[in-house]
């Protein structure tokens, strides 16, 4: 019994050293190749390129705003029937599958329809692929797929976009060869960790909100058949929290900064300095963010129009506060007129100017009674203009445009605040 069981082991294993034998394999290479065309179409009526239910893997992917294009690091696996690649089990040593290169048989002519490179062909790969008994052929090779997405900047750095790539038959159409999609789904490898396709996966800066798969249907002017294509279609939104602080936070910052140049007393030389300086932090905000604008053919970015209306109301603040520099400091020899005097003493007590309003009344009783004392000194006989010289204070009629000034610098203010608010509510959704 004993020298039975060795008997049987050793004959075991020497069939099985036999099933694995190289020269059984590349006999079966060999007969399965024998007057075969990879060039023809298979003989079968119908051949249905099924996508498995790990259609297509991401494990990678990079946007261009510059070119408007999205590249794809992915595996596609697929499978078709090949009836000219099939074999019997008992007549080659019952093995199950063949490992062959690619560019030895027959494969679909795949192609992305709205690539961005000149070669619209997808299979570059030559890694192998399985040729099964039944003539089953499964290929997964690895694919660069680089297409157009055109993109809406309106609101970057909070821009989301919608990006499809179509994948079918560059010859074929429906009727000879159709495409079974069986995962609505695509799958995510992320640094070696399969990640759940239906939570938001973030690749970098980019997060992706929704992924699906679908068989689409086209038919065109040109023929009668239909013509099937895979559409892979992509949700990114833009997730760098970087964008904050580099770019949010500045533009935030100098709309609340130009305030300061209404908060300078009227007749500060300081107002133009600052002012300047405003105008120079703008400028060098716009010219860090004018890339964007070239990348947006439809729409200009909010956070552009933020900047540039920005730019304007301090231009328009500077200007506004050189006239405002100019009634504060001119030596004025005429009074205020009585047509803008009395409205500018009543709105300065709602502006919170009463202090300037007390300027003026203290200067004007100094001048009463500088007047009356000059009178009894000089006599009734003296020049009026001699008179008026001698008793008018310097400054009396400067505070009264003072107060004019100042006046015209809290409007100003009010005005600008009032624009400042209504700004921050428009671009809300970018800051």
């Amino acid at each position: 019994m004993r020298l039975i069981v060795i008997i049987l082991q050793v004959a075991w294993i020497g069939l099985t050293e036999c099933r694995r034998n190289p020269e059984s394999e590349k006999q079966l290479r060999k007969s399965v190749l024998q007057d075969y065309d990879k060039l023809s179409f298979p003989p079968s009526g119908n051949t249905s390129i099924k996508i498995f239910i790990h259609g297509i893997s991401i494990h990678n992917l990079q946007m261009h705003e510059d070119t408007h294009s999205l590249e794809v690091q992915s595996l596609l696996s697929y499978g078709w029937t090949d009836l000219r690649l099939r074999w019997d089990l008992s007549e080659h040593m019952d093995l199950d599958r063949l490992g062959m290169e690619p560019d030895q048989i027959w494969k679909p002519d795949l192609a992305v329809y709205n690539t961005v490179n000149e070669d619209f062909r997808l299979h570059k790969s030559q890694l192998p692929l399985l040729v099964y008994p039944d003539g089953s052929v499964m290929f997964e090779p690895p694919v660069h797929l680089h297409f157009t997405c055109v993109m809406d900047l309106t609101y970057w750095p909070h821009d989301t976009h919608n990006c499809s790539v179509m994948i079918g038959s560059w010859v074929h159409n429906g009727f000879m060869m159709d495409m079974e999609v069986t995962s609505d789904t695509p799958k995510f490898n992320i640094e070696s960790h399969t990640m759940d396709p239906s939570v938001s996966i973030n690749i970098y800066e980019w997060e992706v909100v929704e992924a699906k798969m679908a068989r689409m249907t086209h038919h065109y002017s040109c023929c009668n058949e239909p013509y099937v294509a895979m559409k892979v279609s992509l949700l990114l939104r833009r997730s760098a929290p970087a964008y904050a602080w580099s770019v949010k936070t500045p533009a935030l910052c100098m709309c609340i900064l130009t305030v300061v140049l209404f908060l300078l007393p009227p007749g500060a030389g300081e107002k133009l300095v600052f002012g300047g300086l405003c105008l120079i932090l703008d400028l060098l905000f716009i010219a860090y963010t004018s890339n964007i604008v070239s990348h947006a053919p439809t729409h200009t970015p909010l956070i552009i129009q933020l900047a540039s209306q920005q730019l304007v109301l301090v231009v328009v603040s500077v200007l506004l506060a050189a006239l405002v520099l100019r009634l504060a400091k001119d030596p004025h020899p005429y009074p205020l007129p009585s047509i803008f005097k009395s409205p500018a003493i009543t709105l300065s007590y709602f502006l919170c100017l009463s202090n300037y309003t007390k300027l003026v009344a203290s200067t004007q009783q100094e001048y009463a009674f500088a007047a009356k004392t000059e009178e009894v000194e000089l006599g009734e006989d003296c020049s009026d203009d001699d008179s008026i010289r001698r008793v008018n204070p310097r400054g009396l009629y400067n505070h009264q445009w003072l107060l004019l000034a100042a006046i015209f610098d809290r409007l100003a203010l009010l005005l600008y605040l009032a624009i400042c608010v209504i700004t921050l509510i428009r671009f809300s959704s970018v800051l």
